[in-house]
């Protein structure tokens, strides 16, 4: 890199108000505690959600411009997602989470996981399948909205 621009690059660092660069150091740390506990219980519940069609509870978290993108690169709106109540078919299973990250930015959590589900198929079959996610959820009117979720599916 020239030395000018080297040197432009730090002056423009040095420039910037303290307010902004403490903000941001503010902004990046992990969550704990009872919001740690709060948020990882409501994705708990999401999870279960879709062993019990629990499309009430979609409904009262997905934001009306949620959108959610698959491994495959599909994606799907709340509306898409909340017409699949009436093809729901309830089904007994386990969905638990580890490696968790909760951060907090303001009104917006970035949350991110490991997700391990066990379910039976309808011959009985065991499976079990992991995915690593991420769920953005902004809080709003005094709860947690999602507004966008991505999961990949893992080998």
């Amino acid at each position: 890199m020239p030395t000018f621009t080297r040197s432009f690059l730090l002056l423009t660092v040095l420039a910037l108000p303290p307010a902004l660069t403490a903000q941001e150091k503010s902004t990046s740390a992990e969550v704990s505690g009872r919001l740690r506990q709060d948020i990882t219980h409501l994705e708990e519940r999401i999870g279960q959600a879709n062993f019990t069609c629990d499309y009430k509870l979609f409904a009262e978290v997905e934001a009306s411009e949620f959108i959610y993108s698959d491994g495959s690169g599909g994606l799907t709106t709340r509306d898409q997602d909340l017409a699949g109540a009436d093809a729901c078919k309830v089904r007994q299973g386990t969905y638990t989470l580890d490696d968790i990250r909760v951060r907090r930015y303001g009104d917006v959590v970035v949350f991110n996981a490991l997700a391990t589900v066990r379910a039976s198929k309808a011959n009985g079959e065991s499976v079990v399948r992991r995915h690593r996610f991420t769920d953005v959820l902004v809080r709003r009117g005094g709860r947690w909205q999602l507004v966008a979720g991505h999961a990949s599916g893992l080998p």
